[in-house]
């Protein structure tokens, strides 16, 4: 338990650095009232933070099991720490901002805010995020940057190498390794993240966003989160200014892997094209795009144009941006831009969902057995997979354990469904129920307005554990959960 307490303490300083590098914003914005909501929260977080580790001196590495409990516990901690900047701004706001932070008078709101922003999924309970105040504003978009890229991945950037950093790292849902040392791979991996979040900045920018607009939504694009200082999100923004978006989501949903090797490496993209899951993420950005649009001409007799391809990029990408009301899209519009959702991005990148890697083992596999089934008895089958020559046993053994999360998600989700249906008013559509249950669970952010200003506080505290959930990728909150009840 030592080793528990002494990572969870690392990890509680982020909020408190955040909140300390956050205090300018609202310095500069005059609004001192709000700079004791990110104060309390500094002293709070890097207190506890370094109470645990002074305390736990001595503490042996962190291995696997251990580090998936630090995780659960420390993003549990991180997202309620999150929340305290926004909960104790709406109890001190003065008259003429506490309309816009009523809803945050309520801890349950405020929580499911910070879980939506440090998981990187983007719903919101905010009716007008316009009329925000600007260290609000800048505090969701910062802890959806940071939140993008993985708390625990900052903290092993900025820290002298612990004992079982590589367990702590891929207690995160991480799955790649670029370079040889944890430490340099997470080095890595921030210093592409930050120059592909200046280069979202810039070209926002010269899009016509304006900068305040353009630096808060930089930051969320590329992190895939969604959240905006706008009423609308971008359904008010131009053709040009959507358009621009739409390679920096692509981006966040790509594998650092491939930044590196494109950005450090050099590689030839030929040589990268023979990756499945690139491969996938290409197909799937056309076909699924032009698959919307023709749902969308059948049903209303106009395809949608850059808006419908806007929002298919935001839904494959689960970044969270909407250009359209999806409340009033038809089911089958819905049930494609689902399908999206669900799949997600590449595997280590910033994207939610189940990840086109386990969608791309689960297809290949698929091949493999219908290969097999047809073949000779004494005919060798083999398959071609990134690259490599691999056996339909080999296929399948990769095929079962991307199943098996896939299978977990897909139950947690029913259930989720379930629960929401049971505490929202009986007239909601079961299949906005669906989606926005979805859009919590596999981190995308995208909603058809179950998960909004109207969202009762039992309803925030279970989307805010399906989000967690899904951030985590289950297993880390179930081994917790298991821990608690004394169970190992």
């Amino acid at each position: 338990m030592r080793e528990v307490l002494r990572g969870t303490g690392f990890l509680l300083h982020v909020p408190g650095l955040m909140a300390l590098l956050s205090l300018p914003v609202a310095w500069l914005a005059d609004e001192y009232w709000g700079i004791r909501g990110l104060l309390i929260t500094a002293v709070i977080a890097i207190g506890a933070g370094q109470m645990l580790v002074w305390a736990t001196r001595g503490a042996g590495s962190f291995q696997r099991y251990q580090s998936m409990l630090i995780a659960a516990l420390s993003w549990v901690l991180i997202a309620l720490l999150g929340a305290l900047p926004v909960w104790l701004s709406a109890l001190s706001a003065p008259a003429a901002a506490s309309s816009a932070l009523t809803v945050f008078q309520n801890p349950a709101h405020a929580v499911f805010e910070s879980v939506s922003g440090f998981t990187s999924t983007g719903l919101t309970v905010v009716a007008r995020a316009s009329e925000l105040p600007a260290h609000l504003q800048w505090w969701r978009s910062f802890s959806q940057w940071v939140g993008g890229i993985g708390v625990i991945l900052l903290l092993l950037a900025i820290l002298p190498a612990e004992r079982g950093a590589i367990n702590l790292y891929f207690s995160e849902a991480r799955e790649e390794k670029i370079l040889p040392t944890v430490k340099s791979t997470v080095r890595a991996i921030w210093a592409i993240y930050l120059g592909y979040t200046l280069l979202a900045m810039g070209l926002l920018w010269l899009a016509g966003e304006p900068a305040w607009r353009a630096v808060n939504h930089g930051m969320t694009a590329i992190a895939t989160g969604g959240f905006t200082i706008t009423d609308d999100s971008l359904a008010g923004a131009p053709a040009s200014v959507q358009l621009a978006y739409i390679p920096i989501m692509l981006a966040g949903a790509v594998s650092f892997l491939i930044h590196y090797r494109l950005i450090i490496e050099r590689a030839a993209p030929r040589s990268l094209w023979q990756l499945a899951e690139l491969r996938l993420l290409a197909w799937i950005t056309l076909g699924g795009g032009l698959a919307l649009m023709a749902e969308r001409w059948l049903a209303l007799g106009e395809g949608g144009g850059i808006t419908t391809a806007f929002v298919w990029v935001s839904a494959l990408t689960t970044a969270g941006f909407t250009a359209a009301d999806l409340s009033i899209w038809a089911d089958g519009a819905l049930l494609l831009v689902l399908i999206g959702v669900l799949t997600g991005g590449m595997a280590g990148s910033t994207s939610g969902g189940v990840k086109l890697l386990r969608v791309s083992l689960l297809l290949k596999d698929l091949v493999a057995q219908l290969r097999r089934l047809r073949a000779t008895p004494h005919e060798v089958v083999v398959l071609r997979h990134d690259g490599e020559r691999v056996t339909p046993a080999r296929m399948a053994e990769l095929g079962r354990i991307a199943s098996r999360l896939v299978g977990v998600f897909m139950l947690l989700w029913l259930l989720g469904v379930f629960v929401m249906l049971h505490l929202l008013p009986a007239d909601t559509r079961l299949a906005h129920v669906f989606f926005d249950t979805a859009s919590a669970l596999f981190n995308s952010g995208l909603a058809t307005g179950v998960a909004g200003p109207g969202l009762e506080t039992a309803g925030a505290l279970v989307l805010s554990t399906l989000m967690l959930l899904g951030r985590l990728e289950i297993f880390p909150l179930l081994v917790l959960a298991a821990w608690a009840v004394g169970r190992r």
